[in-house]
């Protein structure tokens, strides 16, 4: 039977909630597909849990004071499946029920917690006051995929539909659970649209280590970080043909779930970050929040 009609056979004889694993396993199998004809080496699921102070709590997470009620889901529940294979690409499944309609939500790995010491110098800033080499932040999303920075719905962006419910699935050119995989984000020269004006909900005086200090110029878009030939200068290239990639020399602890407040996106930046520590007083900056994390730490240990 061909993998077509293998499809379509699972498609109508099982319930729709059963649907995306099976589709998973077929193309992830003997069947090929996205990923390849390889055997699968991880398959898990995770449930979402909050961030410190709260960490490993069951949602709903803290909010931010003064979030407008629209952009806060009243009982968020979301689980993520990941599918690993032998030939280090994977797949990601991640539902989300309980939300508002209309939020627009996006999912990152994170290489390391804010506030923590960086785990690598490509963390570090490039000069006193200056941005990092690279970002904490990689979307969840295949290293070609095409980021619309607002225009459209991005590849690891959550519609959220009119019952609360919503539905990724990421197919990924690597392996999130392996170190030197996942791609990281220059975080030295991000598009920007404009400084950010004083005392706006845009500016951020203060915050996280992978941003130095406000005025704060509004980013809009950026790009993966890129491997340059010291002798040449020119982009180096992978045997694909594509150019080279710098990737992130550990793995990513975990997946976290963002809330867009201004209701756009930003490609692969995730924007401005209200961080948990401003949970009280009331927002006075940045344009996204933590809606809650998938722990990756156990999956694929030995």
């Amino acid at each position: 039977m061909s993998r077509e009609n293998r499809l379509r056979l699972v498609l109508t004889q099982q319930p729709l909630a059963q649907l995306v694993p099976l589709v998973l396993v077929l193309l992830l199998g003997a069947l090929g597909g996205p990923l390849g004809a390889s055997s699968i080496v991880v398959n898990e699921t995770v449930g979402m849990v909050c961030f410190p102070p709260n960490a490993g709590q069951l949602p709903p997470c803290p909010v931010p004071v003064g979030i407008d009620p629209a952009l806060v889901a009243p009982n968020p529940v979301g689980t993520l499946r990941i599918l690993t294979t032998s030939n280090n690409k994977a797949a990601i499944s991640i539902r989300l029920s309980g939300m508002s309609p209309d939020m627009v939500v996006t999912a990152w790995f994170v290489h390391f917690p804010a506030g923590q010491p960086t785990p690598d110098p490509i963390f570090d800033p490039i000069g006193p006051g200056q941005p990092p080499i690279a970002m904490m932040n990689s979307p969840v999303a295949h290293s070609r995929a095409s980021f619309t920075e607002g225009r459209g719905r991005e590849p690891n962006g959550f519609r959220i539909h009119h019952n609360g419910r919503a539905h990724l699935l990421a197919w990924l050119d690597y392996n999130p659970l392996a170190t030197g995989q996942v791609p990281l984000v220059n975080g030295m020269t991000p598009t920007q649209q404009t400084l950010a004006p004083a005392g706006s909900g845009a500016e951020q005086p203060t915050c996280c280590p992978d941003h130095p200090a406000g005025p704060r110029i509004a980013p809009v878009g950026g790009s993966w970080l890129r491997r340059f030939d010291p002798v040449t200068g020119y982009q180096m290239l992978e045997a694909s043909g594509y150019p080279e990639l710098l990737r992130s020399p550990s793995r990513p602890p975990v997946i976290a779930l963002v809330v867009h407040t201004d209701s756009t996106t930003f490609g692969v930046l995730p924007g401005i970050a209200i961080p948990p520590f401003l949970i009280n007083p009331p927002v006075t900056a940045g344009n996204y929040y933590l809606l809650g994390l998938f722990p990756l730490g156990p999956l694929g240990a030995p």
